[in-house]
């Protein structure tokens, strides 16, 4: 992460920075993107650079909290009152305040969409492990929540399912994206979700009655 000299420049210094590296990780993957781009676009020495970062690296993943830090304020209003909402509506907002925060940051989204090109390049497995614990958290904080009100199963491993359906979240966005060829969001998205939320809620068994082998 940024080294304290960054933090200590004048707020306007710092997002003319974080400006430009928005911009050259949203034109370029983070192989081919340019530290002397960011510089030149941004006003400072490469010299400076390295006061304020290690490499590129420090500064991708910086960028890459910022889009963290923005889409949670996104979910902030649904997130604050879980108790309002049984699991499976407020998966569904979840996934709603996510896709208002893609339609509405497609600079920041397209980032996110060349991170997630290669789920084999080492910089996409350690952004996930420094982040995926967090989601894990968060699913099983809803999953109590919703075992308390006798929503699903008391039985249930919590920690075993927060982690499969953390894991979900990422495979989700990575098969619409496969889908539909699509490197944007719109609506559509919902109806991929909505198919997703189903099989979470009802898995693969059949339901006695639902007329589906008839």
């Amino acid at each position: 992460m940024p080294k304290e000299t960054f933090y200590n420049l004048p707020e306007e210094k710092r997002k003319k920075i974080e400006d430009a590296a928005i911009q050259e990780f949203k034109d370029y993957s983070f192989d081919t993107s340019s530290i002397n781009r960011i510089v030149e676009s941004s006003g400072i020495s490469k010299g400076s650079f390295y006061q304020y970062f290690d490499d590129k690296k420090d500064l991708y993943k910086h960028i890459i909290s910022i889009i963290v830090e923005k889409k949670i304020k996104y979910m902030s209003p649904v997130m604050m009152n879980p108790f309002n909402h049984n699991f499976y509506t407020l998966m569904r907002e979840i996934y709603k305040s996510g896709l208002s925060f893609a339609m509405e940051n497609p600079q920041l989204l397209e980032i996110g969409n060349k991170l997630i090109a290669d789920t084999t390049h080492p910089i996409y497995i350690e952004i996930i492990d420094d982040n995926k614990g967090k989601s894990d958290e968060m699913f099983e904080l809803l999953l109590k929540n919703a075992m308390e009100r006798g929503e699903i199963r008391e039985n249930l491993d919590l920690k075993m399912i927060s982690y499969i359906l953390s894991s979900l979240n990422l495979s989700i966005v990575d098969y619409y994206t496969k889908l539909t060829n699509k490197r944007e969001y719109n609506e559509e998205m919902m109806v991929v979700v909505e198919k997703f939320l189903d099989f979470v809620q009802y898995g693969i068994s059949k339901i006695e009655g639902d007329g589906s082998n008839d």
